[in-house]
Order: C-alpha cells, then sequence, then structure tokens
C-alpha cells in the first residue's frame, strides 16, 4: 500500500497558485472530499472582476494584493505568469473560458496523459476533430487535474463536479476514464428557478453535479428531503394495530403532535406505544432544489457564478464526517470552504487569482455565514495560532509532499520548473489553412486528399482539412504558419500525437498505399515551399509589428 504521508497542507489555509501544481504537491490519499466548480468551456470573456464585485473593491483591498505578491516575488504580470498566477492589474481585464490549442496546452500534459491514460488521450483526440481545437484544449486542461485529484483522494474519498450543458457529456467522459465508470455513484441535477431571455428553445434551469468515488469504499450519509402529507399525518395521529385483548394498540411517533390522540386512547383504556424509529422524511433524490442567489443575499460576492454555500454542505454531510478534510481547487468564492466550517470539517483551498482571498476575507467576514480571523501577514508553511485563523499562501508556498513516491524531500523541496504555454502564432489558424492550401490547390499535403465533385472536379474549400504540425511540438516545431501543413481527417487522426515529421509519415502512408495522387513526387515538397511560406509570414509579422523606416 502506498504510504500517503497525511495531509499535509494548512487547515483553513487558503493557496493563491495554479491549482496543478498545487495538487501535485499534495500528499498522496490525504483528501477525503473534492468539491469543485471549475470553468464551463463557455468560449466567453465574463465582466472584468473589480467591476462585478460588491461591494466594489476598495483601494486597501487592492494595495493587499499587491503587497501580497510582492513578498511572494511577483512584481509585474510577467513574473505572475512565471509563477502560475493571475496578476491583480491583469485580473482587471476579465475571466476569460475560452480554450486554445496553442495558448493552453502544455506538451507535459500531453506526455503524462498518453503515458498513464491512453483511452483520454484518444478521446481528447478526437474531441479536436468532432467539436474543435478549444474543446478539446479545455479536457487536457481538465485531465491532468482530475489525474491528480484522484491521487490525492482517500480509497473513501470523494469528487464532486459541478458543470453544465456546454461540456458535462466530455466531462463525463473524462472522469469514466479517470475514475472508472464503476465508481460513478450520481448524475445530480441542480434545479432553480431563474428567468433568462430565451427566444428559441426552453428555461435552462439546472446545472449538472457528477459525484465519483475513488472506490466503493465511499460512504454515503443518508440524507432526507421534506416528508410526505402521509409522514406528517402520522406525526399527529400515530396509528392503530390490533391486540389480543381486542383493544387497538396506539403507536405514536410524535408524543407533541399527537397529545390528542394519546389522551383519547388513555380514556378508552387503549395500550400507547411510542415507536423509537423517527420518520425522517423521503429519502433525498438526485434532484436538489435549491435556489440561486438573489441579488439582495448577504452571501452575494457579485459573481455571477457564486454557488450558494448550502449546496456544498449538501454534498459535504452526504460524503464526509466531521474533522474530514475537504478541498476546493477552484475557490473564487469560498462557497465550499464556508459549508466545511459551518459543519466543522477541515478545509483547504486553491485559486490562480490573488482577488479570491479578497473575496474569502469578505465572506469569513459576514455574521451570516462564518466570522473568522483571516490573517494576511502569515506566510509560509508554518501558521502558529491558537485559535482558528484563515491563512493565506503564494505560488512559493506550497505544501511539502513526503509521500512514498515523492520526489524530493522537505529540507530540500524546490517548485518545479514550469513549463511555459507554447506561444500564439502570428496569423488566425483559419486564415492558415487557407493559405496552405491555396498553395497546393487545395489537396492536403500528407496524402493528396481533396474534396472533388463526382466528375473529379477539385472544390477548393477548406472544409474537411485540419491543420497539423511538419516538425512535431516536442522537438520544438513552432504553430506559426512556417511549421503548419494541411492535413485530412482520416490520416490525422491516426497520425494522432505520435512525434514524427511530416516527411516520415508521408513515406508510411506512401508504403500502405493510402496516397491519393500517383507518386510522393506529386504531393507539395517541403524545401520548394519555404521561400513562398516565408514571405506570407514576413508579410503577416510586418503588418502585426510594424517597424518604422529607416528613412523619412
Amino acid at each position: 500500500m502506498v504510504d500517503g504521508g497525511g495531509f499535509n497542507a494548512i487547515n483553513r489555509g487558503v493557496y493563491i497558485s495554479d491549482n496543478l501544481p498545487f495538487l501535485r504537491s499534495l500528499n498522496d490519499e490525504c483528501i477525503d472530499l473534492v468539491c469543485i466548480d471549475p470553468p464551463f468551456a463557455k468560449n466567453d470573456t465574463f465582466v472584468k472582476d473589480d467591476d462585478r464585485l460588491r461591494p466594489p473593491l476598495t483601494e486597501d483591498e487592492l494595495s493587499t494584493e499587491r503587497r501580497l505578491m510582492q513578498h511572494w516575488g511577483i512584481g509585474d504580470p510577467k513574473s505572475a505568469d512565471e509563477a502560475g498566477v493571475a496578476h491583480p492589474e491583469v485580473v482587471k481585464a476579465g475571466f476569460k473560458d475560452i480554450w486554445s490549442w496553442s495558448n493552453d496546452v502544455h506538451e507535459e500534459w500531453i506526455d503524462s496523459i498518453e503515458r498513464d491514460y491512453a483511452g483520454l488521450s484518444k478521446l481528447i483526440d478526437a474531441t479536436r476533430h468532432v467539436h474543435g481545437d478549444g474543446t478539446a484544449a479545455y479536457l487536457c486542461y481538465m485531465a491532468v487535474r482530475l489525474i491528480e485529484i484522484h491521487r490525492v483522494l482517500k480509497p473513501t474519498g470523494s469528487l464532486y463536479l459541478h458543470c453544465d450543458h456546454t461540456a458535462n457529456g466530455y466531462i463525463r467522459q473524462l472522469l469514466d476514464g479517470v475514475f472508472g465508470p464503476d465508481n460513478f455513484r450520481n448524475e445530480i441535477i441542480w434545479h432553480y428557478n431563474k428567468w433568462t431571455n430565451t427566444a428559441n428553445c426552453y428555461q435552462q434551469n439546472h446545472d449538472t453535479i457528477f459525484w465519483f468515488v475513488k472506490t466503493q469504499r465511499a460512504p454515503y450519509f443518508k440524507q432526507y428531503g421534506a416528508p410526505t402529507a402521509r409522514m406528517e399525518r402520522l406525526r399527529r395521529t400515530g396509528y392503530n394495530t390490533g391486540s389480543s385483548d381486542g383493544k387497538k394498540i396506539l403507536r405514536v411517533y410524535d408524543r407533541v403532535k399527537a397529545r390528542e390522540q394519546i389522551r383519547k386512547a388513555e380514556a378508552e383504556g387503549r395500550t400507547v406505544y411510542y415507536v423509537d424509529t423517527p420518520l425522517e422524511g423521503v429519502r433525498m433524490p438526485d434532484v436538489w432544489d435549491i435556489s440561486v442567489l438573489n441579488g439582495q443575499s448577504k452571501e452575494r460576492t457579485g459573481y455571477s457564478t457564486q454557488k450558494p454555500w448550502v449546496l456544498a454542505k449538501r454534498i459535504i454531510e452526504g460524503s464526509t464526517r466531521p474533522n474530514d478534510v475537504v478541498l476546493d481547487c477552484f475557490a473564487g468564492c469560498a462557497y465550499a470552504a464556508i459549508a466545511a466550517e459551518k459543519t466543522d470539517r477541515r478545509w483547504v483551498a486553491c485559486d490562480i487569482n490573488p482577488r479570491s482571498w479578497t473575496v474569502v476575507k469578505r465572506q469569513f467576514a459576514k455574521p451570516q455565514l462564518v466570522q473568522l480571523r483571516c490573517e494576511d501577514t502569515v506566510t509560509g508553511q508554518q501558521v502558529m495560532s491558537s485559535e482558528p485563523v484563515v491563512t493565506v499562501h503564494g505560488p512559493g508556498e506550497l505544501p511539502v509532499r513526503t509521500s512514498a513516491d515523492s520526489i524530493a524531500q522537505p529540507q530540500d523541496f524546490e517548485l518545479p520548473e514550469r513549463k511555459f504555454k507554447v506561444p500564439a502564432s502570428i496569423i488566425p489558424e483559419r486564415e492558415m489553412l487557407e493559405r496552405l492550401l491555396q498553395i497546393s490547390d487545395y489537396k492536403a499535403w500528407c496524402c493528396g486528399f481533396a474534396n472533388r465533385r463526382p466528375n473529379g472536379d477539385v472544390v477548393r474549400t477548406s472544409r474537411n482539412f485540419h491543420l497539423d504540425h511538419i516538425d512535431p511540438k516536442s522537438k520544438q516545431g513552432s504553430n506559426d504558419i512556417l511549421n503548419r501543413a494541411p492535413m485530412c481527417p482520416a490520416h490525422n487522426t491516426r497520425k494522432g500525437n505520435r512525434r514524427v515529421h511530416l516527411d516520415d509519415y508521408r513515406k508510411e502512408i506512401a508504403e500502405s498505399g493510402e496516397l491519393m495522387v500517383d507518386k510522393m513526387g506529386d504531393l507539395v515538397q517541403l524545401p520548394d515551399i519555404r521561400r513562398e511560406v516565408e514571405g506570407i509570414y514576413a508579410r503577416a509579422y510586418a503588418k502585426k509589428y510594424p517597424i518604422p523606416s529607416a528613412f523619412p
């Protein structure tokens, strides 16, 4: 059995960090419950943080955020990106839930998924072709984090993942791939009344919460909804059963509510028994009617995506005991932390946005929720306090992983080197594909495939083509037009994430007899077109980054 090493984060600790390095810093099997509300791949930009906060962000709060960032060695947006957090000045631009394969996917993510979860790798590849690179990039982002969440959960642990219709079908497949379909417990429907201006479809009044467990040892603590009318009647009247002397026996659940029936039974000389088994109501269904937060709620932070803490309370009470550890690693509104504190659980939170610390402090200052002192002058791993206190920790103050397979010991622990995102290309991918197809008269560079009419004429459209790399990214191949090629869907799917140069892959296609042209020489010759592609790149570069002329 793997030595988990125990819970190694700070209880009531809020970690401002990209949640992937944070999750990787946690010991194996140290968390009882993960409750997350991740991005939904909405392909949209949400209003900037300081505009939606209610009440508005104060200068003192912004000053505290800046001070903390400086304490963590983060002085500008570039150093924030290197540390894997959002900078307060960048946060003002708003939160983007738009995903790009070129900008948001790290090569290391692809390698780890391919190595350990081959099925997930195929799912992501298929998503690129069916739903596009944006959704595939989102799934890749989520997959590496779900793999780590699975690792840190105890054998009795549970994951509750909140999503909506945008990506829930794909998320369910990711969860099946990481946790196994046998460890699926419930698809919970969170139903609420919310009126929106939808002219051509039904009102969208629910979200989805997937409940998966690490193993079948995970507990479920029964919860009950409101009692039925029959149960309320039994509380008031009790019920009669026969006896050997011909007199009915009155059995009573609630002595107070049934006192009139008890008085009548005793006057008639009947025996009264009190039933110990409580009438607990109806077993909780998988459709939860919980209201969204209205604009006047004291709990409101101003974020449109905020969830009520009672939603997390139901989750926590259904799958944990007091003193268990609850983790929320997308903790922008602190709703899971509030619910954990109210139900006597230990908890830890992580969010990439320093604004989340401001929100946490506000929420724990509200008497309607839980009032706790939030200490933002104490940093580091050691928090010396005899009272309950919420503390904040930067990206260089992550927990020290001490479980058996840890690569570093506590005394020499260092943050792993961050792999940077591949920069965006100068030319948009759609335009890039069109220009490259023009060079080959709208034929795929891998095999000569073309969209043709019944009479054999080539249809000059980019439909049914995909972009891939001539030299793979794993060998420092760029994302720009100098290293891109139009591919047919079949061969691009078959190639997948293999680290093979396009010339070598074309030879494989030729050897298999799958060329759509007579011979290899009929395909675009990569050295011959380089000058033409360089011209396209140079003109796009000059347009995007105009260089002043040296002469008047």
